[in-house]
């Protein structure tokens, strides 16, 4: 649907997905703390290889605009009279058994009502660094992934290796090339989390199970240590008051995450279509 490999939104193009995550047990539970008219806009899928590092620390206050890579596009406009409010939740459902081995999800207690501070530093140090080179085993495996946009998430790679030569070159100079060519990025790091001063709660999850959270909850995962990968999706759900990638309105389809969401629509999961300008609801 983006025109390129993407764990983005695959409820819009796959039946089992869109009846997994539109479950009316799921519905329901949003219903009961965000009220009754709900627009699911956006799901992402989660693969934690056996051996990679775990997710840091980090929150969203709302605005979903892709700091996590270094852009600031906010993907959400909600009404005024909300933004103090909840408005958006998002359902994390594990697609595998997720023991504490295995990367599971943690939260900081309480935090929702504190916005922590936040910096920009070089990609490689940010809390959604993942090690790129995990599954290259050669020079080739490098180019291949840089150039199919696999190597890092939504951030385009296609480029990388265009003025560099490979030839004559190691495949661990390769991988300091491409380290260096990462590190010029920015992205997001939160400041002001000291663990052993916070009430952390780690959530172990057999497959199938799910939690509902704001995502103004301090969050995160633990490494993967175990020798199973770790499967699991996500989906976001906003009220139908809200403005969903309001950016298009004025012709601009490529959001946070580098993505051209001119095929993107929303679904409509319970009552009402409330927004002012139609968010292209299916």
């Amino acid at each position: 649907m983006y025109g390129r490999y993407s764990f983005r939104d695959w409820h819009l193009v796959s039946t089992e997905i869109k009846e997994l995550i539109t479950d009316p047990t799921l519905i329901s539970s949003l219903q009961s703390l965000i009220g009754l008219d709900l627009a699911l806009w956006r799901s992402k899928f989660f693969h934690k290889k056996s051996g990679e590092n775990g997710t840091g620390w980090h929150q969203e206050w709302g605005d979903f605009d892709g700091e996590e890579i270094g852009n600031h596009k906010p993907s959400l406009k909600p009404k005024q009279e909300r933004r103090d409010g909840w408005w958006n939740l998002t359902v994390w459902v594990a697609l595998t058994d997720v023991e504490l081995d295995c990367a599971p999800l943690r939260f900081i207690r309480g935090s929702h009502k504190k916005q922590y501070p936040k910096t920009m530093v070089p990609m490689t140090k940010s809390e959604f660094w993942h090690d790129p080179f995990i599954d290259c085993k050669t020079i080739e495996d490098l180019v291949e992934r840089a150039n199919n946009y696999t190597l890092v998430l939504d951030v385009d790679t296609s480029g990388l290796f265009e003025n560099y030569q490979i030839s004559g070159k190691s495949f661990e100079d390769v991988k300091a090339y491409v380290r260096a060519k990462l590190e010029k990025l920015p992205a997001k790091k939160t400041l002001g989390v000291d663990e052993s001063q916070e009430d952390i709660v780690t959530i172990p999850m057999k497959k199938g199970e799910f939690v509902i959270f704001t995502e103004r909850t301090m969050h995160g995962s633990l490494p993967n240590t175990s020798t199973n990968d770790r499967f699991a999706i996500n989906f976001r759900v906003t009220t139908t008051d809200t403005e969903i990638y309001p950016f298009r309105h004025d012709g601009d389809f490529i959001d946070g995450s580098n993505l051209d969401i001119t095929k993107h629509s929303s679904l409509l999961l319970s009552g009402k279509d409330l927004s002012k300008t139609r968010n292209s609801y299916t």
